[in-house]
């Protein structure tokens, strides 16, 4: 019985040469590797296609954010345009009828106005009016100073233009007219 185990260990062990040895059953044409140029190669081919993808790429977000501004542009103008028409109408209105009758003229105006601040709701656009709150040099910017026992200073007592905000970014500064403390009279 032992002679026959050892017989099986040795044929077991000259089969499992050929399966442990991996090499003997590869053939030549899969022993050669890749050369160092072919590597070189292929990779510079492969950088060169990734950059002209990432430059096209490019292009098409510029064309794409190029479009977008245009129809953003154009439906912005076209919401627009009922308020110009309502302007050239009034001021023809006004001159054809040699400026009698202003009190029509201003609640036409005031009409449009309104229209024009509609628009700007509409579109995202707020705006800053800050009489009677605290100066905010982010927001405001203070023309004049007006002498004050009233109010504390920095507060603001007049708004010359209104400052508009889109979207918490500032598309102009109010400007205003801010409060400083009286000074007392000093004796000579």
């Amino acid at each position: 019985m032992s002679i026959q185990i050892d017989e099986d260990k040795n044929d077991n062990n000259d089969e499992g040469n050929n399966e442990e040895n991996p090499e003997n059953n590869i053939s030549e044409e899969e022993k050669l590797e890749i050369s160092p140029e072919e590597k070189i190669e292929e990779l510079e081919d492969k950088l060169l296609r990734t950059v002209a993808e990432m430059d096209n790429m490019r292009k098409r977000s510029d064309k794409e954010r190029s479009e977008a501004y245009k129809i953003g542009a154009s439906i912005f103008i076209k919401d627009m345009l009922p308020i110009i028409d309502n302007l050239q109408r009034a001021l023809t209105s006004f001159v054809d009828d040699e400026g009698s009758d202003t009190k029509s003229f201003v609640d036409g105006t005031n009409a449009i106005l309104r229209d024009f601040e509609s628009l700007l709701d509409k579109t995202g656009v707020k705006t800053i009016n800050p009489e009677g709150e605290k100066f905010d040099p982010n927001f405001h910017e203070a023309m004049f100073e007006i002498p004050s026992d009233e109010h504390e200073a920095g507060i603001i007592l007049q708004v010359i233009e209104q400052g508009y905000v889109l979207e918490n970014r500032l598309l102009r500064a109010a400007k205003v007219g801010v409060s400083t403390k009286k000074d007392e009279e000093k004796p000579n």
